[in-house]
């Protein structure tokens, strides 16, 4: 994992949030398994956010989680591949710990900081917008995390290949391809990401649920947003598929001018249970 850049990451943050909040039924679902696993509190929680970043994810987190818990012992470990992130990080979250490290290594990476013979339900693996930038090996050491602690885990914000321009565009899927393109260098999953967690851990016999929290950009309102979002994601598509640097520069210069006035673009994502506790 690479830190995004902090500015992008702070610009989303109430795209994200309202986003988030047609979440809240699967963070309800974490929270009842995690209360069945242990309905008197007693034993302490660990909360374990991936590509923790500067923290905004384990914020929201620890804000919404926290009221469903009530009275239970939380213990918070941010982990993340980019030191100076977590390092921004623990400014805001000053009681979390944290673990750099990548996610292929996350078994061996949280020995350390998780119970030997772990109870049902005291884990709890959390992450927004991830999952795209995982590998397959990032999945597989996550449940590996999850079925090995008998925990739970909830990764929201995971972006698919479905974004919608309303007017639309007849170039709009070519781009859109691109891009997809582009989200799947290096071995990453990309899109794929939410898809590829939920069949991986079906494969391992482990319960899944999946949700969805689309971005909703309305133009005028959020006109600014679009842009960048937009310009982001054309400079990715032409980094993709060179051959189409003309013509993603003409469509992002007719998106721009709509994004001022009746440009509505919804961007999908998908969120994702996984309870691997062992009793259920």
């Amino acid at each position: 994992m690479i830190g995004a850049a902090q500015d992008w990451l702070e610009a989303r943050v109430p795209f994200d949030d309202a986003a988030r909040q047609q979440s809240l039924p699967l963070l309800d679902r974490a929270a009842q398994a995690l209360l069945a696993a242990d309905p008197t509190g007693r034993t302490p929680l660990t909360v374990v956010d991936l590509g923790a970043g500067t923290g905004k994810s384990a914020a929201w987190f620890r804000r919404h989680l926290s009221p469903r818990l009530p009275g239970r012992s939380i213990n918070w470990l941010l982990v993340d591949a980019h030191e100076p992130s977590l390092e921004i990080a623990t400014q805001h979250l000053t009681d979390a710990d944290t673990v750099v490290t990548p996610l292929s290594d996350l078994p061996a990476a949280l020995d350390n900081h998780l119970p030997e013979r772990p109870a049902p339900g005291t884990l709890l693996l959390t992450c927004s917008a991830v999952l795209d930038v995982l590998t397959q090996d990032d999945v597989e050491a996550i449940l590996t995390t999850l079925t090995t602690h008998h925990g739970v885990g909830l990764f929201l914000l995971s972006i698919t290949a479905n974004w919608h321009l309303e007017p639309a565009d007849p170039r709009d899927p070519e781009l859109a391809q691109a891009f997809a393109d582009h989200q799947r260098r290096d071995g990453k999953l990309g899109a794929e990401g939410g898809e590829a967690m939920l069949r991986t851990a079906r494969e391992r016999g482990i319960h899944t649920t999946h949700g969805n929290s689309a971005w909703q950009l309305n133009a005028p309102r959020d006109t600014e947003f679009t842009r960048r979002f937009l310009t982001e994601r054309v400079a990715a598509a032409v980094e993709a598929s060179p051959e189409l640097e003309d013509e993603a520069r003409d469509w992002l210069e007719t998106r721009n001018r709509q994004a001022a006035d009746h440009l509505n673009v919804t961007v999908d994502h998908c969120d994702v249970l996984v309870d691997a506790r062992r009793d259920h």
